[in-house]
Formats: structure tokens, sequence, C-alpha cells
């Protein structure tokens, strides 16, 4: 004779570090990253309209853009990977957020240092 020990409840996984503070964090984070990026972005378009108004003509402005292109591109896969980790997941996703804000925010900083170095 078998005892049925009745329904089986399944519970969610509680949300990990889940505080408000944590919130505040990553709009403070993120909001960085987008103002440096937004900067990022304006000089590499100013660089690019001043090198195109060269004298010797019109001259594509790939070569001067594929080096912050492919390094933001290789960031967002990075902070993607990051956030879908494993172990990672567990977190709550403000919290997740929060502490990839830092990393959001040395991208552009990265890009511009990277930049200069190799056009130097």
């Amino acid at each position: 004779m078998s005892v049925t020990q009745g329904p089986v409840r399944v519970v969610k996984p509680r949300d990990l570090a889940d505080w408000p503070v944590f919130a505040g964090l990553a709009r403070f984070f993120w909001g960085c990253a987008a103002l440096l990026m937004a900067v990022v972005a304006g000089f590499f378009i100013l660089v690019t309209v001043m090198n195109s108004a060269d004298s010797e003509g019109w001259r594509s402005p790939w070569p001067i853009l594929r080096t912050p292109v492919t390094q933001l591109a290789v960031a967002a896969v990075v902070l993607g990977g990051l956030y879908f980790a494993p172990g990672f997941r567990r977190l709550a996703r403000t919290t997740r957020l929060a502490l990839l804000g830092p990393l959001a925010c040395a991208v552009p900083v990265f890009v511009v240092l990277w930049s200069c170095a190799v056009a130097a």
C-alpha cells in the first residue's frame, strides 16, 4: 500500500537581493552609460564629418568607424552573455543590471582610448 502525499507544490525561486537600492544603482549606471555612449557617438560622427570634408574629396568613413563598431558589438555580446549566464541568472533582474552597469560605463571609455591608441 502506498501513501499519497498530496499535490506537489511548485515554489518560484525567490529573487536574491531584490532591494530598491539596486534599482537606483541600475538607473544611475545605465544612465551614465547612455550619456557616455552619446558623447562617444557624437565624437566619432564629428571625426567622420571632418575627415569627409577633407580637401582631397570624399573618403569612406568605414576605416574610422570599424574599430568602435566592432568593439561595441563585442561588448554587447559579452554583456548579453553575462546577463543570461546561469550563475548570474539566479539574481534578481535589477541586481543583474546594477552589476553590469559599471561594465557598460567602461565600454565607451575603452572605445575612445583604444581608438586614440590605434590612431597614434
